[in-house]
């Protein structure tokens, strides 16, 4: 019987790891007790109201989230359980870092450029999104859906290079995974792209016309599964089935929104790990995308010395035209919400050209450059996985868990026979414990809407009282940002944040 020699077991081992890695990087941090402005509601609605999160997200297009999303809600059951749901986040995260490897591999990517790309892109604060908010994990399956679908796409397409070999069943599979991930969530599909960029990066010996047309059949997959998840939506409007929410709308100023997707989202997938801090200390961040799109340049020139004009034109179409077919859903829509969650796709293309360029540059000094290359990659993916860390607590589980145990001390004093009058004293963002936040993502406060102060006070109070059917009608409530009287009330919770750590909630017997 013959042993495995170490080279044979290099691509078990890395799979093992990548999966391992968001465990590694985001277990303490989601193992702590809280949520995010939305888990209360959502908690509540799955118990108390059945169908609701399904047509509220099928109402955006969105169903088989609503689906998913409302069956975990359920089955979590109350706060605790939100670590559960963040849970399947991580482990969705680890299953596509391990095929994101995999699929490397196959283009033609050597193994330590892949797994060092593959783990980045579960270390993005895309994907921290997805690690720490709950309601979140599904995205990381429509990401794995976009990543199938190329899968299957590729082996209907072939190389650039080569006769396409008809797989129409191939094709129909990758049409219909890329539907499934935009039914679930749109611009998460679109991760496809992050593979495309990955096997053009890789291929040198095909012409710039093989390239685009190969590209072309690709993009045309895309498309044709937009489309579709596109048609099952309006059916599904047009039998009543759903209703249409008016945020199903598209983008009507064209210009105006391509300035403004150039200057207020772009930037963010420049910065690769780098969070906008707005406002705040933003020289880390202008620094990582002015370095990005150096290194891009630098890239892109030593492709020219390699492979001449074809190998330029090659790389500069690829970075433009997939650049826009991962922004694309996002652009074409009407609203204008720079969010971290919805930019996987457009990160990791970024991503992709970033480690290849890197990797270019290496081959400048054939004699130490691709060690000094990959050790460079190297110690980028350890930083960010740093700032993954420290992130995913000071930001999200820190935070948010100042917040609930501050709500927690008020509905301690809630007692069912005095039906005692609860005013919430909600916050502002600029009230935030965290270091700085980002829109209501990172470091933002959940308590700043009254909606959100009944929700998580409801929650609250039903854990303590879990047998009883009507919570709300154990006390009365009220919410604003400025409090009243104190003959108003006879609990006052004041979530600014100059009394969170300090102070607790006002108990007055009722008069």
């Amino acid at each position: 019987m013959t042993r495995p020699t170490s080279r044979a077991l290099v691509v078990p081992g890395t799979v093992a790891l990548l999966l391992l890695l968001p465990w590694l990087i985001y277990s303490s941090a989601i193992v702590h007790r809280y949520g995010l402005r939305d888990d209360y509601a959502i908690l509540r609605e799955a118990r108390e109201e059945p169908g609701k999160i399904l047509r509220v997200c099928a109402s955006q297009g969105r169903p088989l989230y609503g689906w998913m999303l409302e069956a975990s809600a359920k089955a979590a059951g109350g706060i605790d359980g939100l670590m559960g749901l963040r849970l399947l986040g991580v482990a969705g995260l680890g299953v596509l870092a391990a095929a994101v490897f995999l699929m490397l591999r196959k283009e033609g990517w050597r193994p330590g450029s892949a797994a060092l790309l593959a783990g980045f892109l579960t270390l993005t604060p895309s994907a921290q999104v997805i690690a720490n908010w709950s309601i979140c994990w599904p995205q990381a399956v429509a990401l794995m859906l976009g990543l199938a679908s190329f899968a299957c796409a590729r082996r209907a397409i072939g190389h650039p290079e080569e006769t396409a070999p008809h797989g129409w069943r191939w094709t129909l599979a990758a049409v219909g995974a890329m539907a499934t991930a935009t039914l679930i969530y749109q611009v998460s599909g679109l991760f496809y792209a992050v593979l495309l960029a990955a096997a053009l990066v890789a291929r040198r010996d095909a012409s710039l016309k093989d390239t685009a047309r190969w590209m072309a059949k690709h993009l045309v997959v895309m498309g044709v599964g937009l489309l579709l998840a596109y048609a099952v939506t309006r059916v599904t409007f047009a039998t009543g089935l759903f209703t249409a929410s008016p945020r199903m709308s598209f983008e009507k100023h064209w210009v105006d929104k391509t300035v403004w997707a150039l200057t207020h989202v772009f930037p963010n997938a420049l910065a690769l790990s780098a969070l906008n801090e707005t406002p705040g200390d933003m020289d880390g961040y202008w620094a990582m995308v002015v370095l990005t799109l150096t290194l891009l340049g630098v890239g892109v020139v030593v492709e020219g010395r390699r492979s001449g004009l074809t190998g330029v034109g090659r790389w500069l179409l690829a970075l433009v035209t997939l650049s826009a077919a991962a922004y694309s859903v996002s652009f074409l829509a009407g609203e204008r919400w720079p969010t971290y969650r919805t930019l996987n796709a457009l990160t990791g293309v970024w991503a992709v050209f970033f480690a290849a360029s890197l990797v270019n540059l290496g081959t400048v000094w054939p004699r130490h450059g691709p060690r000094m290359a990959m050790l460079l990659l190297s110690g980028f993916v350890a930083f960010s996985a740093l700032l993954a860390h420290e992130q995913s607590l000071e930001l999200f589980a820190l935070p948010q868990g100042r917040e609930l145990a501050l709500m927690e001390q008020g509905a301690s004093l809630v007692i069912p026979a005095q039906k005692p009058r609860v005013f919430v004293l909600t916050a502002k963002q600029a009230d935030s414990t965290a270091p700085f936040h980002y829109l209501d993502e990172f470091g933002s406060v959940s308590v700043d809407a009254e909606w959100v102060a009944k929700e998580m006070l409801k929650e609250v109070v039903k854990e303590r009282f879990p047998r009883e059917k009507d919570i709300s009608g154990l006390y009365r409530f009220a919410a604003g940002p400025v409090a009243p009287e104190p003959r108003n009330y006879d609990i006052l919770i004041d979530m600014r944040r100059q009394h969170v750590s300090a102070v607790r909630p006002v108990l007055q017997l009722p008069r």
